[in-house]
């Protein structure tokens, strides 16, 4: 308590509340500290200050808050606690939203959270030194679909055998791709849960993770979001043209399909992996669902056979429902 007294003047423990504000995938915690006093209200962020994303949230913050309105204030942390009060910018995801809200309401929305992005993405990188000195390059892409055939394919599905020879020549392939993009600045996880309504705009959080690459992938981090059970194929290409209206760069088809094929994997290795590893068992439920939408973008194209029959293979096995032998057995050591 006693950060909250030095950078709260008006915090009092006996009228003062700290509640939790929320979940995430990475070890963090959120409290709401509200103050009826003053009627403000702020999110005390409990992090390991020795992680290396640390240093990277406060400095895009700094160096970016005033090019772009959408990054949360911070108003003070301390490295030695691993303790960070920010701008509390209410509960509202774009998630929560989208499953209350009507179509037409579903797609205004998204269309604020397009524009937000265009403004993101025409940032100069180099207006911050953090967000320049890391991209998106043919090694972090190679990661990402490891990550997805290591957890997602072998681990939760049990379904080694899917993977031929063919397959590790194929995501070199698409990496390099990907990788050759123009780049621009990215969030990286541009999805509906780090994305908050509030005040009528959308506000991005988690953007720790911020680098250069291309601009399709956050892109398809947005339009083929398995937290969206909403964004049917339709909504998903109108808001791609709405998109390419408010960017003076080109995206095309093709980057965006590539792209959005490499997030997906990555989606699927990060659902398997928590929910296997780290006892987040509510990341089980996006699978059928990120699977079913890397199903389709595959389809738009003839060019990825071996990942279509890996995919496929996933959407045709019962683990989809339940898991695999291979990922109770992993559940059960854990335990």
């Amino acid at each position: 308590m006693g950060f909250l007294k030095e950078t709260i003047p008006a915090f009092d423990t006996s009228s003062c509340s700290v509640t939790c504000a929320g979940r995430a995938g990475s070890d963090r915690r959120f409290f709401r500290v509200h103050v009826p006093a003053t009627k403000e209200s702020f999110v005390l962020v409990a992090w390991n200050s020795e992680d290396h994303d640390w240093n990277r949230f406060i400095s895009i913050q700094r160096d970016l808050a005033v090019r772009v309105p959408f990054l949360p204030r911070i108003f003070a942390y301390d490295d030695g606690h691993g303790l960070i009060l920010e701008e509390d910018l209410g509960a509202v995801t774009l998630k929560k939203f989208c499953g209350r809200a009507k179509a037409a309401e579903v797609a205004a929305q998204y269309r604020v959270v397009l524009d937000a992005l265009a403004v993101w993405q025409q940032v100069d990188p180099s207006a911050c030194a953090t967000i320049s000195s890391r991209d998106m390059d043919l090694d972090m892409f190679l990661w990402e679909s490891e990550y997805f055939t290591a957890h997602c394919v072998k681990e939760y599905f049990g379904l080694d055998k899917l993977l031929p020879a063919a397959w590790e020549q194929e995501r070199v392939r698409i990496a390099a791709q990907a990788a050759g993009f123009p780049k621009v600045c990215i969030h990286r996880d541009f999805q509906s849960e780090n994305i908050l309504l509030h005040g009528g705009s959308a506000r991005f959080v988690d953007f720790q993770g911020a680098r250069r690459g291309p601009a399709g992938y956050d892109v398809g981090s947005l339009l083929y979001d398995p937290y969206a059970p909403n964004l049917t194929p339709s909504l998903s290409k109108r808001l791609f043209e709405y998109y390419l209206s408010r960017v003076p760069f080109e995206v095309t088809p093709q980057s965006f399909r590539i792209c959005s094929i490499q997030r997906l994997m990555q989606a699927l290795g990060a659902y398997a992996n928590l929910s296997l590893h780290k006892g987040k068992d509510w990341y089980r439920a996006y699978i059928p669902v990120a699977l079913k939408r890397l199903e389709r973008v595959i389809g738009q194209g003839g060019d990825v056979p071996a990942l279509a029959a890996i995919v496929a293979g996933c959407v045709r096995q019962d683990g989809i429902k339940k898991p695999s032998r291979r990922c109770r057995e992993t559940r059960r050591r854990k335990d």
